[in-house]
């Protein structure tokens, strides 16, 4: 009976191979594959769905028993009775690439191979019911099937029915170690990232409360920090985190507050008060306390999206907003944290870890090496193999366009990939496949030139992974345990490039990044921001950083693809909070009527700012007329400081050539020109020259007053000569 059931088996194995090349059918992991009952069978055109859950131990050794196990769950509608589950897989030849391994693992082909006849299949103990998941098991001593030595081996789980009809299948790899020492193991660096979705607010308060649930519990940076802690010694990890995350986090140490909105009265209105978070201040003392000597490197502020800042002309210099996000960056950093960081002449950082930029998905091209180096923001570039797909090591060196050689690390974009479909939200079957396929696929590359000395791996997750803590713990200890692997810092990848200088794609945009009508947004918030910059008087350094805070978030790679709402609403809210700070210098006119009198040919007028900012600002009144008029201004005057919450006045000299009335505009603008506001506020000149013919009438006056005292002394004086004269004779 064994004999015939092999055959049995073979007979099956085949027509599945043909099968889905007729019916262009393909089964991922944990797939459902059509049950061929017949068609007066009630279940007809139903599926079953298996996963593979866990294989004990992860990879095979000649003395192993392998175990195992999965779920399977009946969908269908209808019970199925009488179902088994095998486990198949071939010792006779490894997967030879890993495009063949991966296409298995995926399901693009199908392939399925008996055990050895002594490996007993798992039958489920009763019939399953519709909507109800049940659990197996299968174990099999690696002997039994005899592989053939170090590689991946296909192994994949199979539900039959009672007739030995293929329901289901799940196909999961297995590496196979024959024992003894590698040759030469494959070193892998890990980048560990700790990057969020930015909530710099203008207003110093947090855009949303999102982070309070990550950085508690099960939280997704909970988690990160945690299992990162935990392994970072054996798995010599590289710490990439965000100061963005640093800043908003410290806020939440104490009372701060949580959304609002730009009002009429006020630039900051219905701000949600907070308490002081517990969770952040733990989170927060734990990063400090346990990675104050590692291996850490920073992105710029709010992980910016690089490549987009390049294409879009911001990255030319040290002060475009890419040099300044990654200066910010390392002082928010350094604040947080309390240790240095920043990029030294020789091209690495004050800190562990080399200064490094890490555009999002690891993709760049020449311009992007460009402006990073023009920006003097880093010398290092971490990206995919995929963008040098020539490379012979994942460190080599570049030409950067401006004389300098920079350094290109390259992370291996198929476990990039891979990675990002790790999911703490997954379903258990799901999460094993990443770290099973993880695990093989490093077998993989080791497998391929097992003999070759110096071959090294970089392992870069996405910067917002969210894995579980299962995910995370096995993906590190793998590293840490295979015997074909051994964990390195990045630190000596990056001293060690080889090769001749490569050189990056000239162009090359990626469909996900934040596209050009953003950044055209983006450009224009700037220029407000620039004008409001020079209304400042003596800004201190909380206002800028605020505001550069606030400028970046918009800026984050955060808001690429499908997440650009996120980013439209932060740039729609600085732009309101820019508006509306222009808005709150304005010139002051006590007259309804706005008119002024000018009582002759010249005089002043006095002009009232008033700054309803809470921070002091420096402004000039410009006063135009038209041109041809009767009526002409004196030079603008020098800039005058308001302070906070104050009136300020400026005396403005007016002349006019002719009696009427003449139409004045006063706009205030800032110490380099810029207009506060489009609008001017237009003023009524009336000269009436009054004040002339007054002094005229004034003068004759006091003349015929003066003559009038005059005579009357006169006639007095005569008057009293008669009298004395009169007097004597």
């Amino acid at each position: 009976m064994p004999s015939v059931r092999t055959l049995v088996r073979c007979l099956i194995a085949a027509a599945l191979a043909v099968v889905p090349l007729l019916a262009g059918l393909a089964s991922p992991a944990g797939a459902q594959v059509s049950n061929p009952f017949s068609e007066t069978d009630p279940a007809a055109a139903h599926s079953l769905t298996i996963a593979v859950t866990s294989v004990t131990p992860s990879w095979a050794q000649p003395s192993s028993t392998i175990t195992v196990s999965g779920t399977i769950t009946n969908d269908t509608g209808s019970p199925i009775p009488g179902i088994e589950v095998d486990v198949e897989t071939s010792g006779y030849q490894p997967f030879s690439t890993r495009s063949a391994m991966e296409s298995f693992a995926d399901g693009s082909t199908t392939s399925l191979y008996s055990l050895s006849d002594p490996v007993a299949p798992y039958s489920l103990p009763r019939t399953l019911h519709t909507n109800v998941t049940m659990n197996w098991s299968v174990s099999f001593p690696a002997s039994d099937v005899g592989y053939a030595g170090f590689g991946v081996y296909p192994l994949e789980a199979v539900a039959y029915n009672a007739y030995g009809d293929p329901l289901a299948n799940d196909p999961t790899l297995l590496p196979y170690w024959p024992g003894g020492k590698p040759a030469q193991p494959v070193s892998v660096a890990w980048v560990w990232p700790l990057i969020d979705k930015p909530q710099a607010d203008p207003c110093g308060t947090l855009a949303t409360n999102s982070l309070a649930r990550s950085l508690s519990g099960s939280g997704r940076l909970s988690t990160l920090l945690n299992v990162g802690v935990q392994q970072q010694d054996s798995a010599d990890l590289t710490w990439a985190v965000d100061p963005a995350l640093l800043s908003d986090v410290s806020k939440m140490t104490s009372a701060y507050g949580v959304g609002g909105q730009v009002g009429t009265d006020s630039l900051c209105e219905n701000v949600t008060p907070e308490p002081a978070s517990g969770t952040a201040t733990a989170w927060l003392a734990k990063l400090r306390q346990n990675t104050q000597n590692e291996p850490m490197f920073v992105t710029p502020y709010a992980d910016v999206d690089i490549s987009a800042l390049a294409h879009a002309g911001l990255g030319s210099t040290a002060d475009s907003d890419l040099g300044t996000a990654f200066k910010l960056g390392e002082t928010v950093a350094q604040q947080v944290l309390n240790r240095p960081f920043g990029q030294k002449g020789d091209g690495t950082s004050d800190g562990s870890a080399p200064s490094i930029a890490w555009p999002a998905g690891g993709t760049a091209d020449a311009s992007v090496l460009l402006s990073l180096a023009a920006s003097n923001s880093a010398s290092t570039l971490l990206l995919g193999s995929d963008e040098l797909p020539g490379a012979t090591s994942t460190a080599v060196r570049t030409l950067s366009g401006v004389g300098t050689t920079d350094t290109v690390l390259l992370a291996d974009s198929e476990l990039s990939n891979l990675l990002g479909s790790a999911s703490a939200q997954s379903p258990q079957g799901a999460q094993f496949a990443t770290q099973q396929d993880f695990l093989a696929e490093t077998a993989m590359i080791a497998a391929e030139y097992p003999s070759q000395k110096g071959r090294s791996l970089i392992v870069a997750p996405p910067q917002r992974w969210d894995p579980s803590a299962t995910e995370a713990e096995s993906l590190l200890s793998t590293t840490e345990r295979a015997p074909w692997l051994k964990p390195t810092s990045l630190s000596d990848l990056a001293s060690a490039p080889t090769g001749d200088p490569q050189t990056l794609p000239g162009k090359q945009v990626s469909s996900t990044e934040l596209s050009s009508g953003y950044m055209a947004q983006v450009k224009s918030v700037d220029a407000t921001l620039a004008t409001f910059k020079n209304l400042l008087w003596e800004p201190g350094n909380h206002t800028l950083q605020t505001l550069e805070e606030a400028v970046a978030a918009t800026q984050s790679s955060a808001w690429r693809g499908s997440a650009r709402a996120g980013g439209e609403a932060a740039l729609s809210r600085l732009s309101a909070y820019l508006s509306g700070a222009l808005k709150s210098v304005q010139i002051i006119t006590n007259s309804a009527s706005q008119r002024v009198l000018l009582a002759g040919a010249s005089g002043a007028m006095l002009v009232s700012v008033r700054n309803n900012l809470d921070v002091p600002v420096q402004v000039v009144v410009k006063a135009t007329v038209p041109p041809g008029g009767p009526l002409s201004v004196g030079r603008a005057n020098s800039p005058i400081a308001v302070p906070a919450g104050k009136t300020g006045t400026v005396r403005i000299a007016v002349s006019s050539s002719d009696i009427g009335t003449t139409t004045l505009k006063l706009q205030l603008v800032t110490r380099d020109g810029s207009p506060l506001t489009p609008q001017a506020k237009t003023m009524s000149v009336q000269a009436t020259r009054y004040g002339r013919a007054l002094l005229i009438l004034i003068a004759a006056a006091l003349g015929v007053l003066v003559l009038t005292v005059v005579a009357r002394r006169v006639r007095q004086w005569l008057n009293d000569t008669r009298a004395g004269s009169g007097g004597t004779g």
